[in-house]
């Protein structure tokens, strides 16, 4: 403090001064009464007097309030941050002669307390100043609360900035409307543009000004909520720019219920619309994904073969399973039952299939909900609805009590396996008595190549004795019927020979080679070659595949099948016989090898110009002793084509022919490929 002041004092008279405190006296009771501290400075002789509550704000003796203290005391209590400003500012005031007028904080005993002081300097004649008093409140709970709000003003204004948003006032009555600079930077609106709200409605795009305006009318209107909030869009006055924006808002009404006024906040949500969009994209695209994911399943569901049911397990009190809910069945369990989805989606299995528990299926659904083991099972059901039939039924676990049946009605199936095995027996019963037939025809075989022909031979040598050396004794008649009894002994030779020949074929097989058709029929036509010139006849063979095969077997196939050409040619026609080959197809396969479609077969054909016959007694030629011509002009014993069709068999094949009267015959010889 300036202390020329104090130099240079304007002494007081002592009746001056005892007038002046009791002046002070009497102004210290009326104030204290107030809870106002007083002070009063004799600037001469630097002595400041204090009521009680000034004393106590200083944490000064109460006995100085008669003795009177310097100056210093009472700043020395002043807090160092407002110390060189009050001091300052008492020193303006005794120059000047204005009103003192401060706030500042005391600290005493760490604790600050805030008071404000006024005062003024009193004069003398010769305007030097030897008095200073005033007064000086305490202000702490004002200044506390003052600071708090000016705390909270400034937490809010940088919440405010930092979540970038704007602020707007509006007063409906007068129809004042202010805008914070971010409000109107998020409108692109210039500072010394004048605002009111059409300006803020032409702002706003037009698909959503009617809507944000009945809201903003809605809110306003006497005795609403008070609560407003909003999202529109705007179109920069200046950038042109879409901005999306969020508003937040409250009223505030007077007594009667008018809005006076309504306050809020305003923020740019643009960047959270486009996420927003893009999100709604990504879900709809995923959601789409999905649907058709799910419409695959269930197409695929309801392509498969398999009947597939979902349920989950219903369980009592104690947490045992006592049924299962059907939450999902695919095409194949409604077409298979005859039933619609309702009669079996939401229903329980037991009600709809109360079979199952019964044949043994419903307890291996349980152990696969409890266990978590897959489990399947092959089972008869029969229920009271009148399903019955065999099931094959697998079992796998799904989620925490679901379990997915999938099952097959495998009735007929299981006919065919139980058809099969009578007929496995039937077959084993027939291969037993194929084989004693087997037995008996090796007997025969045995006979007919040492009992029989012994008796034939004998038979011959005495009709060759008789023809040779009684010839001249013996009639016309007799010699005639030596030359039948010869006749018949032949035929008789060539049919023993034939019957050991086509017993053999059955009883035994031949180890495979492969074999060239190809020299195999040179073979044949050389051994013929007597007989093919006798019938003048023409023989083509063309070129012939290989294949496994015995030998021997197919050279008699071949042999009488030429052979067979050549005795029933036609009389005054040349014979001809080609033979050719090709794959066949498998329309071509006789019904024998229908069921080896997917297996390849060379078609070897064998095709005269003979006499031919009707077809309707095609299946007769291949019976032993079954002839369908005159036996006198074609001679034989009829087990040729017999033999023919026991070695296509017994090589995995087949023989056809097909044939017209007049018009010549093709036989068809169907070998496995090798």
């Amino acid at each position: 403090m300036n202390q020329s002041f104090a130099a240079h004092p304007s002494p007081l008279l002592p009746a001056e001064e005892a007038l002046l405190r009791r002046s002070y006296d009497q102004l210290q009771a009326a104030l204290s009464i107030g809870l106002v501290a007083t002070w009063f400075w004799n600037i001469g002789s630097d002595n400041v007097y204090g009521d009680q509550n000034l004393l106590r704000l200083f944490d000064v003796n109460e006995t100085s309030e008669t003795d009177g203290l310097p100056l210093q005391v009472f700043t020395d209590n002043i807090h160092p941050e407002d110390r060189q400003r009050v001091t300052q500012l008492i020193d303006e005031a005794i120059h000047s002669g204005s009103i003192y007028e401060t706030e500042y904080r005391i600290g005493i005993n760490n604790h600050e307390k805030w008071v404000l002081a006024r005062g003024q300097v009193a004069y003398d004649t010769q305007r030097r100043p030897f008095t200073f008093s005033g007064i000086l409140i305490d202000v702490t709970d004002r200044k506390q609360a003052e600071i708090r709000s000016q705390m909270a003003e400034a937490r809010l204004r940088l919440a405010v900035e930092s979540a970038q948003l704007g602020t707007w006032e509006y007063y409906p009555l007068t129809g004042e409307l202010n805008w914070s600079d971010r409000t109107r930077e998020l409108f692109s609106l210039s500072p010394s543009v004048p605002l009111d709200y059409n300006v803020f409605l032409q702002g706003m795009h037009a698909d959503d000004r009617d809507r944000t305006d009945r809201a903003i009318q809605d809110v306003l209107r006497p005795n609403s909520t008070g609560h407003f909030r909003a999202e529109f869009r705007t179109v920069g006055f200046n950038d042109e720019q879409l901005r999306w924006l969020r508003a937040n808002g409250q009223t505030f009404a007077d007594e009667q219920g008018m809005v006076y006024r309504f306050m809020g906040t305003i923020v740019d949500i643009t960047s959270d619309k486009r996420n927003e969009t893009l999100l709604q994209q990504r879900v709809e695209e995923q959601t789409r994904k999905l649907e058709q994911q799910a419409i695959q399943l269930r197409t695929t569901l309801d392509a498969s073969l398999n009947s597939i049911i979902a349920m989950t397990a219903l369980r009592n009190g104690q947490g045992t399973i006592v049924d299962f809910l059907m939450n999902t069945a695919n095409e194949s369990v409604i077409k298979s039952n005859f039933m619609t989805p309702d009669q079996i989606v939401g229903r329980t299995l037991l009600a709809t299939f109360p079979g199952n528990r019964e044949n043994g299926f419903f307890d291996l659904y349980v152990r696969v909900a409890e266990t978590g083991q897959a489990e399947q099972s092959t089972q008869h059901y029969r229920d009271e609805f009148g399903l019955e039939g065999w099931f094959e039924v697998s079992a796998v676990k799904q989620g925490e009590d679901g379990v997915v049946v999938t099952y097959n009605n495998i009735t007929e199936r299981k006919q065919a396996e139980l058809a099969a095995q009578q007929q496995a027996r039937e077959l084993k019963e027939a291969n037993a008595e194929l084989k004693r037939s087997n037995e008996s025809l090796q007997q025969f075989a045995h006979i007919a190549s040492h009992d029989l022909q012994e008796p034939l031979r004998r038979i011959q040598s005495f009709s060759d004795l008789l023809k040779s050396q009684f010839a001249d004794s013996l009639s016309e008649g007799e010699r005639d019927m030596v030359r039948r009894i010869q006749k018949s002994a032949r035929r008789m030779q060539l049919l023993i020979k034939d019957l050991l020949a086509y017993s053999k074929l059955a009883t035994q097989r031949d180890q495979f080679e492969p074999v060239s058709l190809t020299n195999l029929l040179n073979d044949v036509v050389s051994d013929l070659e007597v007989t093919i010139a006798e019938k003048s006849a023409a023989v083509d063979i063309g070129p012939l595949p290989s294949i496994s095969g015995s030998s021997s077997r197919l050279r008699q196939l071949f042999q009488n099948l030429i052979a067979n050409a050549l005795k029933f040619s036609q009389t005054n026609v040349t014979p001809l016989v080609q033979v050719r080959y090709q794959a066949a197809q498998p329309d071509d396969l006789p019904p024998r090898l229908q069921e080896q479609r997917d297996r390849p077969f060379w078609l070897i054909t064998v095709t005269d110009n003979g006499i031919g016959f009707d077809e309707r007694y095609k299946d007769r030629i291949f019976t032993p002793f079954q002839r369908l011509h005159d036996p006198v002009t074609y001679t034989g014993t009829g087990i040729g084509l017999a033999i023919c069709q026991r070695v296509t068999e017994s090589h995995g094949g087949a023989i056809d022919v097909s044939s017209q009267p007049g018009s010549g015959s093709t036989f068809k010889v169907f070998l496995p490929v090798i």
